[in-house]
């Protein structure tokens, strides 16, 4: 019998390499991609028993596509629960609503041969037995769907509305979420400074001073130029991780905001702190039906270019920061935040052309 992977994302993909690997049969479905092998048609009950297993992707909605609990009794098995089988390091699992990226790439610089797979974007199946320490980035689409959390150490750094539009409930994304404290070893600490000297057993003194690099898009300086300073905080993609930025910041300063609102499902947000917010973009009629500022400037419809355009056209009595922090997630505006961010530092280092 043949197996099936549901979803060919970065993760059915890696599924494929391994099941190939290990010379197992499968068919592919995907309802987007287009391919010689991929099935756009997706399997109904009947079709769905008929495969011996069935490998599913973290980010498919099986509530919404199933809508009658076709889903229910099949057998099926994510690509975690098969990382948890076979691989033998220490595995450490962080996730959060906010943060979760940072808190795995600052720990892997402290762990001795460590690795970070997951979400982070290196798929677990294809680092399988690499190296004595695997830290595990998990969103919630993945803790809803592995069926046994089976880590050494789990971290939840915070919990926050997102993805609601996904799990319904702000309730059963916490829910989810709490699935970390399966872990063997659960913590709530944040410090991945801490968190070295819990997991490893050496005293934190060892690594307080040592300097921890960051990501690029989380409150990222891009440039400064006469009165204007650049941050690119295209991460943000919620309201919690905008509340983070706009709390960080110094006045005076102003805001550019962008994406899809209806991701979070939320009413209405007062911004208090910058002195100007721009909205761009596809969703930009949205975004400022449910945010509050007295000055909002609307590009509907107009992309990245437009607002940086009137930035730098702009005339500033003194040193005025540019924060690029979308608060919601891409929508049709970009394919993701690396994109967005990439775009907006280009269009910043490309400011001495004008």
């Amino acid at each position: 019998m043949k197996s099936l992977i549901f979803g060919y994302g970065i993760t059915g993909q890696s599924i494929a390499r391994y099941l190939t690997k290990h010379d197992i049969a499968f068919d592919i479905y995907d309802q987007n991609l287009k391919g010689p092998n991929i099935n756009n048609q997706l399997p109904d009950q009947a079709k769905l028993g008929s495969y011996e297993m069935i490998y599913l992707s973290p980010g498919i909605n099986l509530k919404k596509i199933y809508t009658k609990g076709e889903f229910n009794n099949i057998p099926y098995l994510t690509d975690l629960d098969i990382f948890f089988q076979e691989d033998n390091s220490y595995k450490i699992g962080i996730t959060g609503t906010n943060g979760k990226s940072s808190c795995c790439y600052h720990l892997h610089q402290l762990l001795e041969d460590s690795q970070v797979i997951g979400n982070f974007g290196n798929p677990v199946l294809d680092n399988i037995n690499n190296c004595s320490h695997s830290i595990i980035e998990l969103s919630s689409f993945q803790l809803e769907k592995v069926k046994d959390v089976k880590l050494d150490f789990g971290v939840l750094l915070n919990i926050a509305p997102d993805h609601i539009d996904h799990h319904e409930t702000f309730e059963e994304y916490v829910r989810i979420k709490n699935r970390i404290k399966e872990s063997i070893i659960s913590t709530e600490e944040s410090d991945p400074k801490k968190l070295w000297s819990m997991i490893s057993g050496r005293q934190l003194d060892e690594v307080q001073d040592i300097v921890l690099k960051e990501l690029p898009h989380r409150r990222q300086h891009v440039l400064t130029k006469d009165k204007l300073v650049f941050i690119n905080d295209s991460k943000a993609t919620n309201l919690s991780a905008l509340k983070f930025a706009l709390n960080a910041m110094s006045s005076p300063y102003v805001l550019i905001l962008c994406g899809d609102p209806n991701k979070e499902q939320y009413n209405s947000y007062k911004i208090n702190g910058p002195t100007k917010v721009y909205i761009f973009g596809k969703h930009a009629k949205e975004i400022s039906r449910k945010v509050s500022h007295p000055k909002k400037i609307l590009f509907c419809n107009e992309g990245l270019a437009s607002v940086m355009n009137q930035i730098f056209n702009d005339t500033y009595n003194c040193r005025t920061h540019v924060l690029f922090s979308p608060g919601h997630p891409s929508g049709q505006d970009y394919k993701n935040f690396e994109e967005r961010g990439d775009h907006f530092i280009k269009l910043v280092l490309h400011s001495d052309d004008r």
